[in-house]
């Protein structure tokens, strides 16, 4: 679940990436871009999800037979059933189908750090108006704000002083980071939930 919303991590996704463009290069001998490429939905960093506590995933990070990635938003690693998936894949209908880009005439809202749900770039900016201290038509938070960093992805601008407060709800953690301090792992007892509490406590809420 360790991120870093500032120098993205790679993770699952990367990898499959990585074989389908070494796929590609023995193919053809060389590797392009297509024009089209540069049509559609804009490029969007990876968010990858926790695979700590996954029963569906092995430890090499591939799903058991019978799974298959989520990918209800971009790097979504979790194992679940094609089932599941595909109920998943429904709450973004308009996503194009098998991929995480937006059909055309529709963007990622990006209301938060990795939020890949498509909708009207009218809706987009209405939810963009709920962010008031991060830049126009991006993530970055204006000048004196920093992202609020109180759970995986959070991406909500406040000024230092908030995000301090909203941290010292966590003080497991390692100061000015997401990542927990050595003997604390995040508590995943949901998407996000980036509290740092001990093995033991995340096996009662596990359970």
């Amino acid at each position: 679940m360790a991120y870093d919303l500032h120098a993205p991590t790679t993770g699952r996704r990367i990898s499959r990436l990585g074989i389908c463009i070494a796929a590609v290069v023995f193919a053809a001998g060389a590797f392009a871009l297509p024009a089209s490429a540069a049509v559609g939905s804009p490029a969007r960093p990876p968010v990858t999800s926790s695979s700590a506590g996954d029963p569906n995933s092995q430890p090499d990070g591939q799903c058991k037979s019978g799974y298959v990635y989520r990918d209800s938003f971009e790097g979504d690693g979790v194992c679940v059933t094609p089932e599941e998936r595909d109920a998943a894949h429904a709450q973004n209908p308009n996503r194009q189908p098998g991929s995480n880009q937006c059909k055309p005439g529709y963007v990622y809202r990006d209301s938060f750090e990795g939020d890949g749900v498509c909708v009207t770039p009218e809706e987009r900016d209405a939810a963009h108006t709920q962010n008031p201290n991060r830049q126009p038509g991006s993530n970055q938070c204006k000048p004196g704000y920093v992202y609020r960093d109180s759970f995986e992805g959070d991406g909500v601008c406040v000024t230092p002083e908030e995000r301090d407060a909203a941290h010292a709800q966590n003080p497991n953690r390692q100061p000015g980071s997401n990542q927990c301090k050595p003997g604390y792992v995040y508590r995943d007892a949901w998407e996000g939930d980036g509290k740092c509490v001990t093995p033991e406590e995340r096996d009662k809420w596990a359970s």
